[in-house]
C-alpha cells in the first residue's frame, strides 16, 4: 500500500514530551497517526531500543506494513505477539503481513490460534479459508493477461475510469511544493490521459477539480457531464477540517461541466459527514445511483459500501448498506459496476490472496450473490483495487504488486467448460448406448444433440454465462429432463453429469420375491387370494400358503424394484403414514419430489395414486382415511407443477395388506407401518 486515500484519512499531529525513549515513542506514534511513515519508522525505532511500548510496537509493525516492508512488520508483529498486550487484532495484522510475503501456511496457524480461542472470529474464518485455497485461486492463471500501462508525467496511478478517449485516474508525481507526507510526493490529483492504440499520451491534470490537498477518485456519469470525486475536507480555503478525533476525513463532491465544456468548481454531497470516510464514488450507468464506501455508522465494520439513489429534485436520499453479503468486518472498498447487476469490489477479509482483492457479486431478483474472487493475477498477494472493465473481457486494474501503486491492463480468455457423463439404467450400473442427449442453450434457444457411446459416456462443450437445459431419451426408458447453468464459471471446469434412466419395462426383473411367493412382498401373507392384484398373497419367508394369482409379483416393496410396468402398482419409497393421520411427513418430501420430477420429464404419463391403511379399524373409516392420503398426495403433485389431468387419486383402505397383520392378528408397530403406504399405478 502506498496511497493516502487507500487508508482513506489524513491524520493531525499532537505532540507531547516526554523523557527521551518516551519522547521518541510518542512522536513516533503521533507521526505514524499522522502518515508520516518515514519518520514514524525512525522515531519508533530508536525509542523502541530503549524502551518497550505495545502501542509504539503496534504502530512501528503497521508502518512498515504500509509501506510494503512485510519482513520488517512480521518481525515487529512477532515481538508484539509474545506481550500480555497483544490482541487478536494484533494478530490478524501479523497474518496479513503473512500472506503478503506468501507465507500462507505461517498465517494458516496464526489464524487457527485465534480461532480456538474465538471461533466466532468472521475475519480470522475468511482469511484461514482464504490461506486453504490459494492454489486454487491460482490455478487457472493462463485465462488472463495482464501488463503495467506506461504513463508519463505520474509515479504513480491508480483508480482508472473512462474519459474521452482514454481513462481518468489518480495519480501523484515528484514535483516541488506542498507533499503527501505519506508518499513523500506530491498530493493526489486528477489525471487524464489519451490512448492511441495500445499506448497512452502523457498524464495531464484535469482542470476544475484539483486544488492544494488530496483529489481523486472519480467517476463520470454516462453522458461525460457530471463528476463525483473525492477529495480532502476543507474547512476553508486551503485548511483541512479536522473531525471529533482530530482527522480530516475526505468526503464526495460533484462538479459538472459547464456551457464553454469545463469542470465547475466541486461542491459538496448532502450525504457527507465529516466525522466519517466517504470515498470511491461509482455511479449507475442511468446516474440514478450512486455507490461508494465508507466507515459510517450502521455498517459491519471498516469501510462498507452503500448506495444511494437521486430524488426527482437532484438531492440525494438516504445512504443504503449493501448488507452482509457484500460487506464484511474488514475493509469493502472500491466499488465499480460491469453492467446494471454485476458489482465489482475489493475486500480485505473475505477471498483474498493478500491484501486487497477485487471480488465480484451479481444482483439476481434484488439479491447480491455470495461474492466471487478473480483469479491469480488479477489479484495477487498485494492490493489489488479499482477495476474498470472496457469491455466484457478486458479493461484495467490498480495494483501495488511492484511496490506501488500502478494502473495495468488485463486480457480474460473464456475458459474452457465441458459437460461430461455417463447414462446407465436406473438401479444398476448397466451403461446406455445411443441414448440421446440435447442440450438446449436457454439463453438464445439453440439446441445440440449428442449420443452416447457404447460404454455409456457423452462430452459436449459449453459456453460460460448460460443457462442450459439437457434432456436425455432412449427407446424403452423414461427421459429425464434437468437444469444447470454456466453463469458463474471463471475457470476452466469439466462439469460431471450422469443420468439414470428407469426402464418403461421391467418384465425381466420381476418381484424376486415371485419365485418363492406370488405376493407383493417377500413377507406377504395375506389372504385375500389375490383377487385385486395378488397383493396380499405370499409368506413371510416367501414360501406361504397364499394362491393369489396377481400380478404385481413383488415390484414394490422388495427395494430392488429398477422400472415400472404399465397396470402394476410401484410404491413411492418411504411415504409412510402416522397412525390415523393423512398429513404429508417432511421425510416424505425428497421421495414425492422425485415424483413430481419423473412425470414432469414423461408429460405423456397418466398414473393411478393409490394409498392404504393398516388392519386396525372399520372398513369404513379405512376406506375414507386412505382416500384421503392418496388425494393429499395428488394436491402435493400439482402444486409442484404436475398437471391434475396426469393423475387419479383412489384410497384401498385395508384391502391390500403386504403381510400377516389382519385384522385381529398381533403385530409390531413396524409390520403396521408397512401396509400404511402409497403407490402409484401407470394406467397409460
Amino acid at each position: 500500500m502506498t496511497s493516502t486515500f487507500k487508508h482513506l484519512a489524513i491524520g493531525l499531529a499532537v505532540l507531547t514530551l516526554a523523557s527521551c525513549a518516551s519522547l521518541n515513542i510518542k512522536e513516533g506514534i503521533s507521526a505514524y497517526k499522522d502518515y508520516e511513515m518515514d519518520d514514524a519508522i525512525t522515531l519508533l525505532e530508536k525509542g523502541l531500543d530503549k524502551k518497550e511500548d505495545a502501542e509504539g510496537r503496534r504502530s512501528l509493525a503497521d508502518a512498515y506494513f504500509q509501506t510494503n516492508q512485510y519482513d520488517l512488520a512480521i518481525a515487529q508483529y512477532e515481538l508484539l505477539g509474545v506481550s500480555t498486550a497483544a490482541t487478536d487484532e494484533d494478530r490478524i495484522a501479523h497474518g496479513k503481513a503473512l500472506m503478503a510475503s506468501e507465507r500462507y501456511e505461517d498465517a494458516e496457524n496464526i489464524f487457527s490460534g485465534i480461532l480456538s480461542r474465538d471461533p466466532s472470529n468472521e475475519i480470522a474464518q475468511a482469511l484461514k479459508s482464504s490461506c486453504k485455497r490459494v492454489n486454487e485461486f491460482k490455478q487457472d492463471s493462463s485465462l488472463y493477461e495482464i501488463a503495467p500501462l506506461i504513463i508519463s508525467g505520474v509515479d504513480l496511478a491508480y483508480a482508472p475510469v473512462k474519459y474521452k478517449e482514454g481513462i481518468l485516474f489518480t495519480g501523484e508525481n515528484a514535483v516541488s511544493g506542498p507533499k503527501d507526507s505519506y508518499t513523500g510526493l506530491a498530493y493526489t490529483d486528477l489525471f487524464y490521459a489519451a490512448r492511441s492504440g495500445n499506448n497512452f499520451s502523457a498524464a495531464e491534470r484535469l482542470d476544475g477539480v484539483n486544488q492544494k490537498y488530496h483529489d481523486g477518485i472519480a467517476c463520470i456519469s454516462a453522458d461525460g457531464n457530471t463528476m463525483i470525486l473525492t477529495r480532502s475536507h476543507y474547512k476553508r480555503k486551503n485548511v483541512l477540517e479536522g473531525n471529533d478525533v482530530e482527522e480530516s476525513t475526505t468526503q464526495l463532491y460533484s462538479s459538472t461541466k459547464d456551457e464553454a465544456g469545463n469542470w465547475t468548481a466541486p461542491e459538496e454531497l448532502s450525504i457527507n459527514d465529516p466525522n466519517f470516510m466517504f470515498a470511491h464514488p461509482s455511479l449507475s450507468a442511468d446516474g440514478k445511483t450512486l455507490y461508494f464506501s465508507s466507515n459510517k455508522a450502521g455498517g459491519f465494520g471498516g469501510m462498507d459500501i452503500w448506495k444511494v439513489e437521486q430524488l426527482e429534485t437532484g438531492e440525494w436520499g438516504t445512504p443504503m448498506n449493501l448488507g452482509s453479503r457484500i460487506n464484511s468486518k474488514g475493509d469493502e472498498v472500491f466499488p465499480s459496476l460491469k453492467s446494471a447487476d454485476s458489482l465489482y469490489f475489493s475486500s480485505d477479509a473475505q477471498q483474498t490472496i493478500g491484501g486487497l482483492d477485487i471480488l465480484y457479486s451479481v444482483n439476481r431478483n434484488g439479491g447480491w450473490s455470495v461474492p466471487t474472487h478473480l483469479a491469480y493475477p488479477l489479484n495477487t498477494s498485494r492490493d489489488d483495487f479499482g477495476v474498470l472493465f472496457v469491455d466484457g473481457m478486458s479493461g484495467y486494474l490498480s495494483s501495488d504488486r511492484s511496490g506501488i501503486d500502478k494502473v495495468y491492463a488485463f486480457q480474460i480468455f473464456e475458459p474452457s467448460v465441458v459437460m461430461s457423463g455417463v447414462v446407465t439404467k436406473k438401479g444398476s450400473v448397466e451403461p446406455l448406448d445411443n441414448a440421446k442427449i440435447t442440450i438446449i442453450n436457454k439463453t438464445d434457444g439453440t439446441e445440440t444433440v449428442v449420443m452416447s457411446d457404447e460404454v455409456g459416456m457423452f462430452e459436449m462443450p459449453l459456453i460460460t454465462g448460460k443457462s442450459y437445459e439437457v434432456k436425455v431419451e432412449k427407446e424403452g426408458y423414461f427421459s429425464t429432463i434437468d437444469q444447470f447453468d454456466t453463469r458463474d464459471i471463471q475457470s476452466n471446469k469439466i462439469i460431471e453429469q450422469n443420468f439414470a434412466l428407469l426402464p418403461l419395462s421391467n418384465d425381466e426383473n420381476t418381484a424376486d420375491g415371485s419365485e418363492e411367493g406370488s405376493g407383493n412382498d417377500k413377507n406377504g401373507s395375506g389372504t385375500d387370494n389375490g383377487n385385486e392384484s395378488g397383493s396380499e398373497s405370499g409368506s413371510e419367508n416367501g414360501s406361504g400358503n397364499g394362491s393369489g394369482n396377481g400380478d404385481n409379483n413383488g415390484n414394490n416393496s422388495n427395494g430392488n424394484q429398477t422400472g415400472i410396468n404399465q397396470n402394476k402398482p410401484y410404491e413411492i419409497p418411504n411415504i409412510n403414514w402416522d397412525y390415523n393421520k393423512y398429513d404429508i411427513r417432511p421425510d416424505a418430501i425428497p421421495y414425492l419430489n422425485y415424483v413430481v420430477k419423473l412425470l414432469k420429464d414423461n408429460p405423456e404419463l397418466r398414473i393411478e395414486i393409490s394409498s392404504h391403511c393398516d388392519s386396525r379399524g372399520s372398513d369404513d373409516f379405512n376406506d375414507a382415511l386412505s382416500q384421503k392420503r392418496a388425494n393429499e398426495v395428488v394436491k402435493y403433485l400439482v402444486a409442484k407443477g404436475v398437471k391434475r389431468s396426469m393423475l387419479i387419486s383412489k384410497g384401498y383402505g385395508k384391502r391390500r395388506l403386504l403381510n400377516k397383520c389382519a385384522t385381529g392378528v398381533e403385530c409390531s408397530e413396524a409390520e403396521h407401518q408397512k401396509n400404511r403406504r402409497t403407490e402409484f399405478l401407470v394406467i397409460q
